[in-house]
């Protein structure tokens, strides 16, 4: 019967021993909430980026029959625009013809006889009069993209384009310049 009580007490005493460690190692952790801290405010400015670039300016119809069609980058496209805007504001891409004069005057080719054609757009706004249809240009500002979407939030647009140019049957032969620009304009 002695051996009963001496394991009794050994039980009770092992419990005693953990209960007191727990106690000694929460005692830190009271001792925390007693800290301070300090806040520091930060601020951050993003860059404003709005963006357009053009790769292969420059269109070449070699040897242009008068009354075809003569199309530049059949098969995939033959350059492309680059359009970033990361404001939140819509924009549109235009563009316009300045001239395509004969490079000895005298007679210049209706802007109309240029047409676009954008094939692939990576973004998520609208392409004018839906891909891959050919638009005649214009001596006036002609839409060709619409942004919308993640087009507004820094995500840049490629716009894959193809051109199409058709000689009026009456145009002197020669050497044709011109300029087309392409305008990115942000609404606000």
């Amino acid at each position: 019967m002695a051996v009963k009580p001496f394991a009794r007490r050994s039980r009770r005493f092992f419990y005693g021993c953990a209960v007191a460690l727990i106690g000694q190692l929460a005692m830190p952790a009271a001792e925390a909430l007693d800290e301070e801290s300090a806040t520091l405010s930060a601020s951050v400015e993003v860059a404003p980026v709005f963006s357009l670039s053009l790769t292969n300016p420059h269109l070449a119809f070699a040897e242009l029959r008068p009354g075809q069609p003569t199309v530049l980058g059949e098969g995939r496209f033959f350059n492309e625009v680059a359009c970033r805007s990361n404001s939140g504001h819509p924009w549109l891409l235009t563009a316009q013809i300045l001239s395509l004069h004969h490079a000895q005057g005298g007679y210049a080719l209706p802007a109309s006889a240029l047409e676009w054609s954008i094939v692939e757009a990576t973004g998520s706004g609208q392409i004018a009069h839906g891909p891959g249809i050919f638009n005649p240009f214009s001596d006036q500002s002609v839409l060709l993209y619409s942004a919308q979407g993640d087009d507004t939030k820094g995500h840049p647009v490629f716009l894959h384009f193809r051109y199409r140019l058709t000689s009026p049957l009456d145009a002197p032969a020669g050497s044709y310049v011109g300029e087309i620009v392409f305008t990115m304009t942000e609404s606000l």
